[in-house]
């Protein structure tokens, strides 16, 4: 091992663990690490959910699947989807200024992922600042609009959280094209409306379509958001799975089951009309 003009002597650690990891040693330290923290938590939440006393075998099931506890799985699922399209519109814009636009790309780049360095939850709590009586927008308008603790927060919350998700991936695609073909429609008499429709929109799809996969998940799961921002008509599945893990485990993991499967068909179903692999591998 060199270091400019310092020759150092190899480290025989190294030498010795470059010969010992073989291909199999290496899938048997990742099936290892699979079963251990995914395999097994996940076939002992199963069980816990399940009943084996008295009455039926998926009665924690029936319960997740009734009254308040549906009404919370559909309105997260929702808010997910409200909180993705605001934060597709929002990156799509964002991430085109800074491909197309902006002259000192990198500190663009690094003011959209600034905000990733500061814990999520000291973010929702400066929004919530900001929406107080006491804050800026009281002060400029004379009003709060009502949107701490409402449904308005819990997304304004998760969007801000979560749009560098969706720039990045769309910035990653827009990048990619290729520069002759949008001067080439524009060559050719076509507006700047029309090449970005025609031409440069398609050419991203693999950016949105990840985009939309990150922002929908990490937004269905969140705790924080409504716990913070929203009111207690606003809580969501995470929400909810903690409240019931206080008082009833089986039905806790009856709810975190419902939630998986819910999320998984949804993925399935967005994966019938985008090939998920296909565009992940395209960034």
């Amino acid at each position: 091992m060199k270091f400019g003009n310092v020759q150092l002597p190899e480290l025989p650690t190294i030498s010795m663990l470059e010969d010992r990891s073989t291909p199999k040693l290496l899938m048997a330290v990742g099936l290892g690490w699979l079963t251990i923290f995914f395999i097994i938590p996940v076939v002992v939440l199963l069980f816990e959910s399940l009943n084996f006393g008295e009455g039926s075998l998926l009665e924690n099931y029936s319960t997740a699947l009734s009254g308040t506890y549906l009404w919370t799985l559909g309105r997260t699922m929702a808010y997910a989807f409200i909180t993705t399209v605001v934060c597709l519109i929002l990156g799509y814009w964002i991430a085109y200024y800074i491909a197309f636009k902006a002259k000192r790309q990198m500190l663009m780049l690094g003011f959209v992922l600034l905000p990733l360095w500061i814990a999520i939850i000291i973010r929702f709590f400066g929004v919530s600042l900001f929406f107080l009586p006491t804050g800026p927008v009281q002060q400029v308008f004379g009003t709060d609009f009502g949107v701490l603790f409402s449904t308005s927060g819990v997304i304004i919350g998760l969007t801000s959280a979560l749009l560098p998700f969706a720039i990045l991936p769309i910035y990653n695609s827009l990048q990619s094209i290729d520069e002759e073909l949008v001067n080439a429609s524009k060559i050719l008499g076509a507006t700047p409306i029309r090449t970005l429709w025609t031409v440069i929109f398609p050419l991203s799809l693999s950016g949105v379509v990840a985009s939309a996969l990150f922002v929908y998940i990490l937004a269905a799961g969140s705790f924080l958001a409504p716990a913070i921002l929203g009111g207690p008509g606003d809580f969501m599945m995470a929400n909810v799975i903690e409240q019931s893990f206080s008082y009833s485990i089986p039905l806790a993991a009856a709810l975190s089951v419902v939630f998986t499967v819910a999320l998984l068909i949804l993925i399935g179903i967005f994966n019938r009309y985008a090939n998920i692999s296909e565009v992940l591998s395209d960034l």
